[in-house]
């Protein structure tokens, strides 16, 4: 059995309006929630049920400056939880929070619609918890990471009036480099390990249809 839910909001409270959505001087706010849930049920040859249960949560809040009409630079702060939950078997928790700054340059295609193409350059810092019960004793392991990134994306813009602007992204390319921290250890024996790593990663068309809504003042 899988039950997902997502719930998508934006909410921000702004006083006053000059210009048009994307003109020199209009600013740009947004908030963010994004919650997932899965759960997986099944037996196994003992007939005994176990069950799988994720969750993710992910807030973030941005704010835009147009510097000059169709350019827009912004900051964006980020933060999300991810627990997964066996049963007797393994239990994991993943914390990360961090932040990105971009810049999008606005195209119009009909009316209020615009695509934009942009890059951003972002952090963020994770720390994941797992154990597991190994006979009478329990493994657990920690990590702790650092990720840096520099990317392109692009993607469509509506704006659907004075005050707001719906977006979507539909392409993306990035660069990141990975610190990873790792200690490990059962009641009797523990151990620590670091690596890193350099990868590129590139997004074909429509890779994410997530939508975020920004308010404009």
């Amino acid at each position: 059995m899988k039950k997902q839910l997502l719930i998508t909001a934006m909410a921000v409270l702004c006083l006053g309006m000059t210009g048009f959505a994307q003109t020199k001087g209009t600013n740009a706010l947004s908030f963010g929630i994004n919650a997932t849930t899965n759960k997986n049920s099944y037996k196994n040859l003992n007939q005994t049920e176990q069950i799988t249960e994720q969750k993710s949560n992910l807030f973030s809040l941005g704010y835009g400056y147009f510097i000059k009409d169709n350019s827009k630079i912004g900051i964006e702060a980020t933060y999300s939880q991810n627990t997964i939950n066996s049963t007797g078997v393994t239990e994991q928790t993943f914390k990360s929070y961090g932040g990105n700054v971009s810049y999008q340059k606005y195209f119009p295609i009909v009316k209020t619609l615009f695509a934009y193409a942009g890059g951003k350059a972002g952090y963020a810092h994770g720390t994941q918890n797992q154990s597991q019960p190994l006979n009478s004793n329990n493994i657990s392991q920690d990590y702790t990471s650092n990720s840096y990134t520099l990317g392109a994306y692009g993607g469509v813009t509506w704006f659907l009036g004075k005050r707001f602007a719906l977006e979507t992204s539909l392409l993306s390319a990035d660069i990141a480099y990975n610190s990873t921290e790792q200690t490990q250890g059962t009641n009797l024996t523990a151990y620590t390990s670091k690596n890193t790593s350099f990868n590129f990663n590139s997004q074909g068309f429509i890779n994410n249809l997530g939508f975020k809504i920004y308010i404009l003042f």
